[in-house]
């Protein structure tokens, strides 16, 4: 959460519970301060979460009402019957996920034990108690700053790495190789951290570790944003932000090919081109034909050139193709995203009324 949200949280916590006091003793409650105790554990993160932990204490002050009686019936209203009351409570709360209503109505009960009845009074301030508590969290948690400006900037971050990196590859696999099948993975590398460098970018491993660590955040915050949305459908981002991350993962296996390449073949170069045009284009919008149509020639090409007559040879153009074929896949995804979505999405998140083309 950015410090600013934990700023706002720090403050509904306080303002919160002192509200829910507040209210509690006008409405002549007892155990007043109970009201302060519930709102501050009903504010959470998101205001999803905050209805669905409200909506499990609410089931769980039910079950607690059945079962109160019982366990004061058998013990009195002694500490042996709230044993007895967590006995069979506890284990119901855990079994129907609501154990977030546990302690709040332990401390109801405690209440009821102090008075040493549970008539329909008693029952009635409790129940005030958990929905003035509850109710002052729910409303504070109405407001949540909004993430939507947070997710897009994550998403340009993460556009501008990916970009890098693909031009990077492409400069990495079209430099020539001078100096002999073993220094070539080396010069390849030393060309391009410089290459990066003169560009005002990371090195290669360095770009991989920023692109990783982008996504986990940018992750975060489309989830945040879905649980803080409850009328807009804003799935979107967390479906983009996936998209991104197998993207990533196909782009890794695509490094690891180019290292484990021992020479570099001549179709090389018309990866390394292929490489540029996915860079150039490569942005939230595009839905990735014209590239696919691109890729599909480079492969035709490929396999009417002869056979290499070198088993190292042989091994390296193997890689670059098991790479272009990830990259195909690379493509194939970013695709089917794009026709994926509805219109709606699409006029909403992309700003146009129908896919754009390439």
């Amino acid at each position: 959460m950015p410090r600013y949200g934990r700023f706002i949280k720090i403050l509904k916590i306080a303002g919160g519970s002192l509200l829910a006091m507040a209210a509690a003793m006008a409405l002549g409650l007892r155990y007043s301060s109970s009201a302060g105790v519930i709102t501050l554990l009903s504010i959470q993160d998101t205001k999803r979460e905050t209805l669905r932990v409200t909506a499990r204490r609410l089931l769980a002050f039910l079950a607690a009402m059945v079962l109160g009686p019982v366990s004061f019936a058998v013990a009195g209203y002694r500490p042996l019957a709230m044993g007895i009351f967590l006995l069979m409570f506890t284990p119901l709360c855990m079994k129907w996920g609501i154990q977030e209503g546990i302690s709040v109505n332990t401390v109801l009960m405690t209440h009821i034990l102090a008075e040493g009845s549970m008539g329909m009074a008693d029952i009635a301030n409790e129940a005030l108690l958990l929905f003035v508590g509850t109710g002052v969290g729910v409303l504070l948690n109405l407001y949540i700053p909004g993430s939507g400006a947070a997710i897009r900037s994550a998403q340009r971050e993460i556009e501008e790495t990916f970009i890098c990196l693909l031009r990077q590859m492409a400069l990495e696999l079209g430099a020539p190789q001078e100096n002999g099948a073993e220094d070539g993975a080396e010069n390849r590398a030393e060309n391009g951290a410089e290459d990066g460098a003169e560009n005002g970018a990371q090195p290669a491993g360095r770009g991989f570790q920023a692109l990783e660590q982008a996504l986990e955040q940018g992750e975060r915050r489309a989830y945040e944003g879905m649980e803080n949305s409850l009328v807009a459908d804003t799935r979107y981002y967390l479906a983009y932000m996936g998209l991104r991350k197998n993207q990533f993962a196909i782009l890794c296996r695509m490094r690891d090919c180019f290292s484990r390449m021992e020479s570099k073949p001549n179709q090389a170069s018309v990866v390394a081109s292929l490489l540029e045009s996915v860079s150039a284009s490569f942005h939230e919008r595009n839905n990735a034909p014209g590239l696919l149509d691109e890729l599909e020639q480079v492969k035709l090409q490929m396999k009417a050139q002869p056979l290499p007559v070198h088993r190292q040879e042989f091994g390296s153009r193997a890689l670059l193709y098991l790479s272009l074929l990830e990259l195909e896949q690379f493509l194939v995804l970013k695709k089917e995203f794009a026709l994926g979505l509805s219109h709606e999405e699409i006029r909403r998140f992309w700003g146009e009324a129908e896919q754009p083309p390439v």
